[in-house]
């Protein structure tokens, strides 16, 4: 194919050495990119029931160091994003890193919204979509072909439809969300936990069930200390992979040595905060026959309560 200048095209696909086959930088440039300049929590809603309103107000008094810590690392994110649009590193590659990074932020953000209202079971999906896009972000570095070759062959004209076809770009990066022991372990129990699985329902529709009883609440937002802190310290993992990640792609984000310290200073005081052996956690636990299963310890309603151990 000969194009308007007189030199050879293959489309999208550049065949530029020996033996070698790549596709194409992608056509289109960056042409804009609005990012916050800084980030806040979602507000209260106005409009919640009592129980949702005091797990808002007791979430705020007794997990007010998480939630601190999230904000201050989500406001680190968007002001590392804004670096991407410097003219060194503005070009596409850039772009297909921050809008996987962006749906990610957005993902983590959101689920901090509904855990301090006491939908903790409605936080899962969000936290393990947040991971995938992690994980897409880490897996697309090695396979940036497959986004440059999305980038040639979406925004033509469907003439059938009378549509302009995006496709799909199917991508997915288990292999990168498998390589984090963190990542995975959260990944694990948040797919198995927002599944209609009996186990977890069960603990989240009548938490103080056992043989005798199975106290059903129906919509339960009643506020739940071990529920808040396993969230809020997932949220708090994605927030550090994703800051390791960013600094990491320093060719792209060009973050100042002042903005990289204090990313660097607040992944140190997260990692300070989920140490804390009196927290409820996550734990993998592997039984005689090889099988790996999540045991949540330090879980309790009420700070007064006593403590339980669940083995999912």
């Amino acid at each position: 194919m000969t194009t308007d200048d007189g030199s050879t095209s293959n489309g999208p696909i550049d065949f530029s050495g020996p033996g070698m086959m790549r596709i194409q930088e992608s056509p289109q440039r960056v042409s804009g990119m609005r990012v916050p300049s800084s980030w806040k929590l979602p507000g209260k809603p106005a409009d919640l029931d009592e129980f949702a309103d005091d797990a808002w107000r007791q979430t705020g008094f007794l997990c007010g160091e998480e939630l601190g810590l999230i904000a201050a690392g989500l406001d680190l994110q968007a002001r590392i994003a804004a670096t991407g649009y410097t003219p060194a590193a503005r070009n596409m590659t850039m772009a297909a890193f921050a809008s996987l990074w962006s749906r990610a932020f957005l993902s983590t953000s959101d689920a901090i919204g509904l855990i301090r209202r006491g939908s903790y079971q409605s936080a899962l999906p969000l936290i393990r979509q947040a991971i995938e896009f992690i994980g897409a972000e880490r897996g697309v570095g090695d396979e940036m072909d497959e986004w440059r070759r999305f980038t040639h062959e979406a925004y033509g004209r469907h003439e059938a439809t009378r549509s302009t076809e995006i496709g799909l770009g199917s991508y997915f990066s288990g292999e990168s969300i498998a390589a984090d022991a963190n990542l995975r372990l959260i990944y694990k129990a948040a797919s198995d936990f927002g599944r209609p699985n009996f186990g977890p329902t069960a603990v989240f529709v009548a938490n103080e069930a056992g043989h005798e009883k199975y106290p059903l609440v129906f919509a339960d937002q009643a506020f739940h200390l071990g529920w808040a802190q396993l969230t809020l310290s997932w949220a708090l993992r994605l927030n550090v992979a994703q800051l390791h990640l960013a600094l990491h792609l320093n060719q792209y984000f060009p973050a100042s040595e002042e903005l990289r310290a204090e990313a660097a200073q607040h992944v140190r005081a997260v990692e300070s905060l989920l140490e804390r052996p009196e927290r409820c956690r996550l734990e993998e636990w592997q039984d005689e026959s090889g099988r790996r299963r999540h045991l949540v310890v330090e879980f309790k309603r009420r700070p007064a309560d006593a403590s339980q151990r669940l083995l999912f």
